[in-house]
């Protein structure tokens, strides 16, 4: 094993020699320390699945959550954690400057809802608390899901089925569930997972772009509940946005992992009461747009060119997700009922919108939620990436897709003059113009 692997696993340790826990061990229970937390102010869950090439996120994690953590007095930080060079999971209670194991669960596919829902279920019963934030930390592929597995199956959590995890846990826990959903993750501040998420929490906060291999701002959150626990969620959320863009803002006045990407940065956080509002308006505008878009498809290209923040958010140079609402605000004009039903649409978006911040080399394009909206046909139908074609966007379970008509738009785009469906990739196009 690796002397890095070896430092990682011995967070295990605490006054006792670590001895790798078998994928039979039992699982210890709570001392009474533990069993002493009840009443705190904030729980913090993370689920986090280093169970492929983010191993090495975790042990820079690990070593950042203990000193931030300086009084647990009124802060529960509770660890599900999995990794790639061994096998097993474990949960770890993170306090008095050290990571104590609390759990072992042998190896499990952090891909599989059921194991979410099964972190969820012990984390609000063991570790009841006013507030809780659930943050959910590995690679994200925008609406399709997070959370890849490489040694079970190689498989992503689909959105949909993370949704229903969460429902299960409030629902078993009578009713009291998750206040904030902090996704660490690439790509997946995306109005089709804001949409699904709705009914899940309060507040969600996530990236439109790719998210750096430090992650959260994880150091500046802690350090911030400690000094203000009567923190709410919503003011939680709102400076999570703040602290991220001033994490990334420099490669030297922070430690990074890795000091690249600090000039493309994106971040924000959504009141999800709102966003109910922000789907049914999307659906009406989607159907008035419908019928206009082959005889505009220049204005909806144009469009597309200038909310498509940057490639640097496209994974692989996959993924097409321009910026929602640049996207449709540059729609207007094209017909007096479409612009009625973009503002109505621009006006819930505003008032879901929390708080939202980008790099400032970005310009004007990123405003918090990204959509799907491949250049081509091609691209949609993933044509280049084999083991994107598992997932299917109009048949993967998303409410918002399902409900409006966005797919009816994208086809009538892409049919709307030869070579749209097989055309050059007009990303490239911008890296090379």
């Amino acid at each position: 094993m690796k002397a890095a692997q070896v430092k990682l696993l011995l967070c295990v340790v605490v006054a006792a020699a670590f001895v790798l826990p078998s994928a039979s061990a039992s699982a210890p229970a709570l001392d009474e320390e533990q069993a002493a937390d009840d009443g705190k102010e904030w729980t913090i869950l993370v689920y986090w699945d280093s169970d492929n090439d983010l191993e090495p996120c975790a042990e820079f994690a690990i070593e950042t959550w203990k000193p931030a953590l300086t009084c647990d007095d009124e802060i529960n930080l509770v660890i599900f954690m999995d990794l790639f060079s061994v096998d097993g999971t474990w949960i770890y209670d993170i306090h008095d400057g050290e990571c104590h194991t609390v759990e072992t669960w042998g190896e499990l596919n952090c891909s599989d809802p059921a194991v979410l829902e099964r972190f969820l279920d012990y984390g609000l019963e063991n570790y009841p608390a006013e507030k809780t934030m659930l943050v959910i930390q590995d690679h994200g592929y925008a609406w399709r899901g997070l959370c890849r597995d490489e040694t079970d199956g190689n498989r992503i959590m689909l959105m949909d089925h993370m949704a229903l995890a969460m429902r299960n846990s409030t629902a078993s826990n009578g009713g009291v569930g998750v206040d904030i959903l902090a996704l660490d993750a690439c790509d997946v501040a995306t109005i089709e997972v804001a949409y699904e998420l709705r009914d899940t929490v309060d507040w969600f906060a996530a990236s439109e772009l790719f998210v750096p291999d430090d992650g959260l701002p994880y150091d500046m959150i802690i350090r911030a509940l400690v000094a203000d626990p009567e923190m709410t969620p919503r003011e939680l959320a709102y400076g999570m946005v703040d602290m991220y863009m001033e994490y990334y803002s420099s490669k030297t006045l922070y430690e990074h992992m890795h000091p690249y990407d600090q000039d493309f940065m994106t971040f924000s956080a959504f009141d999800m009461s709102l966003v109910d509002e922000m789907g049914a308006a999307f659906m009406d505008m989607t159907e008035v747009l419908e019928p206009l878009v082959a005889d505009n498809a220049a204005a909806v290209q144009a469009a597309w060119n200038h909310a498509f923040v940057t490639v640097r958010q496209s994974m692989g140079g996959w993924e097409f997700v321009p910026s929602a609402y640049t996207l449709f605000a540059d729609l207007r004009g094209i017909d007096p009922a479409l612009d009625v039903a973009i503002a109505s649409f621009m006006d819930a978006f505003d008032a879901a919108l929390v708080n939202e911040g980008s790099s400032e080399r970005l310009g004007d394009a990123p405003t918090g939620l990204n959509i799907w909206f491949p250049p081509c046909l091609a691209n949609y139908n993933s044509a280049s990436w084999e083991w994107a074609q598992l997932y299917v966007y109009h048949d993967i379970g998303l409410d918002l897709v399902d409900g409006s008509q966005w797919v009816d738009c994208l086809m009538e785009y892409y049919f709307s003059e030869d070579g749209l469906q097989n055309r050059p990739n007009q990303v490239m196009e911008q890296v090379t113009g």
